[in-house]
């Protein structure tokens, strides 16, 4: 009978997996089904994507309200920061600009500023900050510009 029930046992820890949770490591923040790095770093946006691959993630993507307000907590302190949406850069997508992540989610949700994006005085501005204006926002800006960044990955 002992046999059976160690037998039995083990099939049952086998069949549930690893029962840990999925932890970050060291310097991530978790959040959902991903973890979430805030850089202070001063880095173009392209600079910061260029560090979130290397630390194996992105720039972060936004995809609802909640993750968002998380973001914003991780970034406190530092008002302007990148985040991984862009439009490509295209000039001719002057009115009907398509945004993306760099992560290859879905642009699915967004949390514009009134007013944006806007092409600010005619000057392309096909990448994302968050922490803009009273509330908060998004806005759309000069890619060069140097800003703090917020990283995610896969957990």
């Amino acid at each position: 009978m002992g046999v059976i029930m160690v037998f039995l046992l083990l099939i049952a820890t086998f069949s549930l997996g690893d029962a840990r949770p999925s932890r970050c490591n060291r310097g991530w923040q978790k959040f959902g089904s991903r973890c979430f790095r805030f850089e202070e770093t001063l880095r173009s946006w392209t600079e910061a994507e260029h560090h979130c691959q290397s630390l194996g993630g992105h720039l972060a993507s936004v995809h609802s309200w909640k993750e968002s307000r998380f973001l914003e907590t991780l970034s406190v302190g530092s008002p302007l920061t990148w985040i991984g949406g862009n439009d490509g850069g295209r000039p001719e997508l002057r009115k009907d600009r398509r945004w993306s992540w760099t992560d290859g989610s879905g642009f699915n949700y967004h949390e514009w500023a009134q007013g944006e994006p806007n092409n600010y005085n005619g000057v392309r501005e096909p990448c994302i900050q968050m922490n803009f204006g009273e509330k908060h926002r998004w806005n759309d800006e000069v890619c060069e510009k140097r800003f703090a960044s917020v990283c995610s990955r896969s957990h």
